[in-house]
């Protein structure tokens, strides 16, 4: 047989011991009769031949009558010994096939118990989110009892609970941003800055079905579906509360090429070394350093910036990032649907009038000039300086679609490419 038949052939059956009972029992019951004819002479058709020959053999088989009973005793105990086996068998069949059952069982029973754990925590969640809004609620009706007391007093002194329930400052708010597009100093803007309602400031997406005073904070997407980022349905809930009038969502957003030089590296570094990191200088000590490995690494970056999901194949399975002209797009419907807007680029201009726009529209009470803000620490327009130093991400740039292009100076970034 050639190696190439021997490999063809189908690998051998596996071998199981398949009990006939009943021809074990047919067996056991023959026992009995060859038991009894141990000591039995052979019966003969009558004839003088055949009689003399009975009479013959009657004198040996009385001669051996001292050893049968024992004979008989041994061939009585085996049949014995093989009735039982018997019998411990079909037990053993029993019970097998009352074990295959409970497995059975068993595995639907753990079916039905991991679909109720799943039902169980989506209830939980719900009814977590739903005992926040009321111990929140029950902290502003406080509050505004105590208010009714003590009229005298400042609205601030009269209670550490008071949220102004009135429809212009009492809304659920959402902080969106695109990946990469400096939400995180939004975040620590309000956080540090907002007063008393930065204790109700939660980064992460949740969604209500009516006002809180909660500020909600991070990444979602209008129209693709992107790693990374909530979804749009979720999006699409959170406009809806908008629209309703109890919730305001505020969009932060920056050129877009920059975003798609963080969101480059982000993702590289934390595929490569599974870290996260805050900016570009995390990584390279200067624009020289950022546009070698650039360099050296385009074609990486050209998967990324075109949404290729082998970009991510192998590190992270899972869906793909948005590709630039999706960001670009993503970047122009937020902008279209958001009651504020911030450009991180304006933060660095002037970070204290930006701040005013999230104070004004959750109706705080703050005194603007006492904060000292800090404007962010990323430079503008830093992929400018990589534009002039790497040809071919100048080359990217100049290949751009007509529709990204002219969306990226619909959003603000006129004559910026």
């Amino acid at each position: 047989m050639t190696m190439d038949q021997d490999q063809a052939k189908p690998p051998a059956d596996p071998c199981f011991w398949s009990c006939d009972f009943e021809e074990l029992r047919r067996a056991t019951g023959a026992l009995e009769g060859l038991r009894n004819a141990v000591e039995a002479v052979r019966r003969r058709p009558p004839g003088r031949h055949n009689g003399l020959t009975r009479l013959l053999n009657k004198w040996p088989a009385r001669l051996l009558a001292l050893y049968t009973p024992s004979l008989l005793e041994f061939n009585a105990s085996v049949s014995r010994s093989l009735e039982e086996i018997v019998r411990a068998l079909e037990h053993l069949s029993m019970n097998m096939l009352a074990l295959d059952h409970l497995s059975l069982n068993m595995a639907a029973l753990e079916g039905r118990l991991a679909q109720a754990e799943k039902r169980s925590a989506t209830f939980a969640a719900s009814i977590e989110d739903q005992l926040e809004l009321l111990r929140e609620q029950v902290k502003a009706s406080a509050g505004l009892q105590r208010m009714e007391s003590e009229p005298g007093k400042p609205a601030p002194e009269r209670s550490r609970f008071y949220i102004d329930t009135g429809v212009g400052n009492y809304r659920t708010a959402y902080v969106i941003g695109l990946f990469g597009t400096g939400r995180l100093y939004i975040n620590d803007l309000i956080v540090q800055n907002i007063g008393e309602r930065a204790r109700y400031f939660r980064d992460t997406i949740r969604l209500h079905p009516g006002p809180t005073p909660m500020i909600y904070s991070g990444h979602a997407t209008m129209k693709h579906i992107s790693r990374a980022q909530c979804s749009p349905e979720v999006m699409r809930r959170i406009l809806d509360a908008v629209a309703a009038g109890f919730a305001d969502a505020i969009f932060v957003y920056r050129h877009p090429l920059d975003s798609l030089l963080t969101n480059w590296i982000w993702w590289r570094t934390y595929l490569r070394d599974n870290r996260g990191i805050s900016g570009i200088s995390q990584i390279y000590k200067n624009a020289d350093d950022l546009c070698g490995d650039l360099e050296r690494n385009f074609l990486e970056f050209k998967a990324f910036a075109e949404g290729n999901p082998d970009f991510f194949a192998g590190a992270a399975p899972g869906p793909r990032f948005l590709s630039f002209p999706e960001f670009v797009e993503e970047t122009d419907l937020h902008l279209q649907s958001a009651r504020v807007t911030l450009r991180l680029e304006d933060c660095m201009i002037d970070p204290r009038k930006e701040f005013s726009k999230i104070v004004e529209v959750m109706s705080v009470d703050l005194d603007l000039s006492r904060l000292r803000i800090a404007p962010p620490r990323s430079k503008p327009y830093g992929y400018l300086a990589v534009k002039e130093k790497v040809p071919r991400f100048r080359s990217f740039i100049d290949r751009l679609d007509a529709e990204t292009k002219r969306r990226i100076e619909k959003i603000g970034y006129d004559g910026m490419l």
